[in-house]
């Protein structure tokens, strides 16, 4: 990610600058497939590497398109307590994948 700044001068330069939480999320993902991507030569691990981000961003793309498609709002994450529910949170629906 690039963004521009202003130097001592006041003439607009290119900066690079970096999310820091979206880069540990990448990682954590990345993570993941430790085992698979460990025995792997690094052509085997770019192309496995590109394929996966690839279809992820498929993935992401295409479940921001329903959601914008429902008009914005998704009942998912409404947890409705019935009489034998307990107090807890959990949401067994949860998509932890985006």
């Amino acid at each position: 990610m690039v963004i521009e700044e202003k130097d001592k001068q006041g003439r607009p330069c290119w900066r690079r600058a970096f999310n820091t939480q979206a880069c540990e999320q990448l990682n954590a993902w990345i993570g993941g497939f430790e085992s698979i991507l460990r025995p792997m030569t690094a052509g085997n691990f770019n192309w496995f590497l590109h394929s996966m981000l690839f279809y992820h961003s498929l993935h992401v793309i295409a479940k921001q398109e329903r959601k914008k498609a429902s008009g914005g709002t998704s009942n998912s994450n409404i947890h409705h307590k019935s009489d034998g529910d307990s107090d807890s949170n959990s949401d067994s629906d949860s998509d932890s994948d985006s």
